[in-house]
């Protein structure tokens, strides 16, 4: 069994992981789930008696992780704390980022529009997925980086706001 500590929304979660037949046995806290393999990076659990779709994908090192559309971020300690991917700009309130690296397929918002926290300013498609990305800050959008077809990654800002307040 190879055990492993994540950090999700700045909390450690201790994980353990073992093959089992054709799928895995996790076990997360004090609660375990059988995983089967659908294709991959693409997998499929029962949590609390209902059945979940699971993608995964690494990038620079941080795994995400979509469970029926809620959207994950894993990150491995390292020797300087968490490092990689779209956390590391957790801090950066003006700038929204994508989630993990994928093709903008909507764009919610424009230069000039007032947003709100946790107002969607943008849809991002990752592994046949699509994720909306939110603000983090009241603010006016200042700047939009991309447009509807652009693939983004995590390291340059897709939307810059000006802060209110």
């Amino acid at each position: 069994m190879s055990r492993h500590e994540f950090l999700i929304a700045g909390d450690a979660i201790d994980a353990a992981v073992e093959k089992k037949g054709e799928g895995y046995l996790a076990k997360v806290g004090d609660k375990s789930f059988e995983i089967v393999t659908l294709a991959p990076g693409l997998y499929a659990a029962v949590v609390d008696g209902s059945r979940k779709t699971i993608a995964a994908v690494v990038h620079n090192g941080t795994t995400y992780v979509d469970i029926d559309s809620v959207l994950i971020e894993l990150k491995e300690p390292s020797a300087d704390g968490f490092a990689g991917g779209a956390g590391e700009h957790g801090v950066e309130k003006d700038k929204i980022y994508a989630p993990m690296p994928g093709k903008i397929v909507k764009l919610m918002v424009a230069v000039g529009d007032q947003v709100e926290p946790k107002q969607p300013t943008v849809i991002v498609e990752a592994m046949k997925m699509e994720n909306p990305v939110t603000a983090r800050a009241k603010g006016k959008v200042k700047a939009v980086h991309f447009k509807v077809g652009d693939q983004v990654d995590t390291d340059r800002p897709i939307i810059e706001l000006e802060l209110e307040g």
